[in-house]
């Protein structure tokens, strides 16, 4: 243990003990489970070719009659504006000057200390900002942008509107394996992809979870569920999502929030099918830089700049991207209405 001297009374040393750090929880689920694929684009706007396939039944014809005619597909073309997130912080020379290190007694702070602060908080903040946007496309449908800098609506651009289904959680009599298999059921029949779907997870806020959980129907089952090991449970983040197989769906409780606001809504879960390779996407478009002009856009960017007068460091930061629902229509909403 450390000794210094004492801020309120100069002439009398103190022990100085370990810092205390507070640290907000990190969510990630959805960027931890793969839900999104990555896709680097070199413009800033992305266009997407929608071919509407169909099938026919072959009716007979008498011989000589005019035969049956074929039709092409229809095509439509749907184009996307890509938003940007800028997010930029600088290095003064008072943040080392007459600074004692993060967490050291007597150690003096360093510009290298400084950098790899801010550096790290600048790339936690772009991660938590590709999150929240992720489950706002899958809860909301729409591309995340709070500035308004873009409007885009998954469900009313596809002319889709979304399936919901309620799970009547609050009645002992429900058969909750019944409704989730009116979830698969429309999963399956919308897919319309030609994938093999691997299984089917709901994204759960605590109070679905919790109801579901403490639903007359599932609540034996669950006290045994949580008895035995998951590997897959485990995975998650060591226990920090509770999560419990039933009926075929897995249910994981997400209680990941940002500035109060819950990533998932209060009192809804939401279905969406795993193994699929082209239903979730977020495109990334270049920097908003001449060295990268017509480049594959990446996850994110940090650049640095030393000012002309060596007053300054300067840490400029961006993330330019679009998360897409491909076939809004597999999303499926639960809730339950008592």
């Amino acid at each position: 243990m450390a000794t210094i001297r004492s801020f309120d009374k100069p002439f009398e040393l103190v022990d100085y003990t370990e810092e205390l750090l507070v640290i907000p929880n990190t969510w990630g689920l959805v960027n931890q489970m793969g839900i999104f694929n990555n896709e680097g684009v070199a413009q800033h706007s992305i266009t997407v070719e929608k071919i509407d396939q169909s099938l026919a039944l072959i009716s007979d014809r008498v011989r000589g009659e005019r035969n049956n005619m074929n039709k092409d597909d229809l095509r439509e073309l749907h184009s996307f504006a890509i938003p940007h997130f800028p997010l930029d912080d600088y290095i003064k020379p008072e943040d080392v000057q007459g600074k004692r290190a993060y967490g050291e007694a007597n150690a003096e702070e360093q510009v290298a200390a400084v950098r790899a602060r801010k550096l790290a908080r600048i790339r936690r903040n772009h991660a938590v900002t590709l999150e929240a946007a992720r489950c706002q496309a899958l809860t909301q449908g729409t591309a995340y942008a709070p500035n308004n800098t873009i409007v885009t609506d998954w469900y009313s651009s596809f002319g889709i509107t979304r399936k919901e289904v309620d799970f009547v959680l609050g009645t002992a009599g429900t058969d909750v394996i019944a409704k989730g298999e009116e979830v698969i059921a429309h999963i399956q029949d919308n897919i319309l992809s030609g994938d093999l779907v691997t299984e089917i997870v709901a994204l759960c806020s605590p109070e679905y979870f919790g109801k579901l959980i403490s639903q007359a129907g599932v609540k034996e089952a669950y006290k045994y569920y949580t008895s035995t090991q998951e590997p897959a449970r485990d995975r998650l983040g060591s226990g920090l999502y509770r999560e419990f197989v039933h009926g075929g769906i897995r249910y994981i409780e997400y209680r990941g929030k940002y500035n109060g606001s819950a990533l998932i809504p209060a009192g809804d879960a939401y279905f969406l099918p795993m193994g699929v390779e082209d239903m979730f996407m977020t495109y990334f478009s270049p920097a908003n830089k001449f060295s990268f002009v017509n480049t594959t856009g990446e996850e994110a960017y940090v650049f640095e700049y030393s000012g002309s007068r060596d007053e300054e460091i300067v840490l400029q930061s961006e993330s330019n991207f679009i998360n897409m629902l491909r076939r809004p229509q597999i999303v499926v909403r639960g809730f339950s209405s008592n």
